[in-house]
């Protein structure tokens, strides 16, 4: 009887310093976690900061916010806090004018823009997609479109499908491959204004091949003379490096520039054994003022 009761209190004490363990470990990784977002809010703004001091009349990729932030400790960066020593940080900011915008496929009238619809047909094309992968894409952005005062054909009692926000959104659409969706995903934006232009200082060379309509060996050439010497200092600059200036064609310039108001803003949080991850899009005025963060999400 006496072994009996001393192991079953054994069993109830080690069970009741279980219990509190897991209280513990709980309690730490809810503070790592918080402690991890607050330090992602600051890379946040320190990006944001960056932006906010580039006033280039150009964007591209030789500029100080297109260097990726490789994984370094806080105290490294000049940081004293306690968490210095323990927590990394490892960030990138990638221009969304790169990126083909979605957006653009929706014309003032609330239907698909057909010269939108070709770019996008031509990427999805270069990319070796479905044919039918464009087209079901146009039709689930007007559907899903935000209704505004006085859109032609929307009664008070309309109903939409929930508006694509994201490149990842892609997934959801009605009788689109997801492998398809997963190819067209990196080469394409769902950015607030429309039209938006792409930026061919920054831009791959298949956004660039889709959106002039080029052949993507022209586009490559491009891409390839952009790095070997240097960013096109505005539209004209471009214009004048086309191949096959003067010959006629059916190019089209008329959504290229040189500046970008939108980026995308990765980081990345590393401290003790949590590691936490962040995505926020935001845009930079025309003017020196704020840049805007229009939504950010946890990966």
């Amino acid at each position: 009887m006496a072994l009996f009761i001393a192991t079953l209190a054994t069993l109830i004490v080690t069970g009741l310093f279980w219990n509190q363990f897991i209280v513990l470990r709980t309690i730490e990784n809810q503070q790592l976690s918080v402690q991890s977002r607050l330090l992602l809010t600051g890379a946040l703004d320190w990006a944001r900061a960056i932006l906010r001091e580039d006033r280039n009349n150009y964007d591209a990729l030789t500029e100080p916010w297109a260097q990726q932030l490789a994984e370094t400790r806080l105290d490294q960066l000049g940081e004293t806090s306690t968490l210095a020593s323990k927590a990394t940080i490892a960030g990138s900011i990638e221009d969304a004018q790169a990126r083909m915008n979605l957006r653009n496929l929706i014309g003032l009238d609330g239907k698909v823009a057909d010269r939108e619809l070709e770019a996008l047909r031509r990427l999805c094309a270069l990319l070796a997609l479905p044919g039918a992968t464009a087209d079901l894409i146009a039709v689930a952005m007007v559907e899903s479109r935000v209704p505004t005062a006085g859109t032609p054909g929307d009664s008070p009692t309309t109903v939409r499908p929930l508006m694509l926000m994201l490149p990842q959104d892609l997934y959801g659409v009605r009788g689109l491959d997801p492998q398809a969706a997963a190819k067209l995903v990196p080469y394409v934006a769902i950015l607030l204004d429309a039209p938006t232009p792409i930026n061919v200082n920054t831009a791959s060379a298949e956004v660039i091949a889709a959106r002039i309509g080029i052949p993507l060996a022209a586009a490559r050439a491009l891409v390839a003379e952009r790095e070997r010497l240097g960013y096109f200092i505005d539209v004209g600059n471009f214009r004048n490096r086309l191949p096959n200036q003067g010959q006629g064609g059916d190019q089209d310039i008329s959504q290229i520039a040189t500046q970008s108001r939108y980026f995308l803003i990765r980081g990345q949080v590393r401290l003790d054994r949590t590691t936490t991850r962040l995505e926020a899009l935001v845009r930079r005025p025309a003017v020196n003022q704020t840049v805007e963060v229009l939504w950010q999400r946890e990966l």
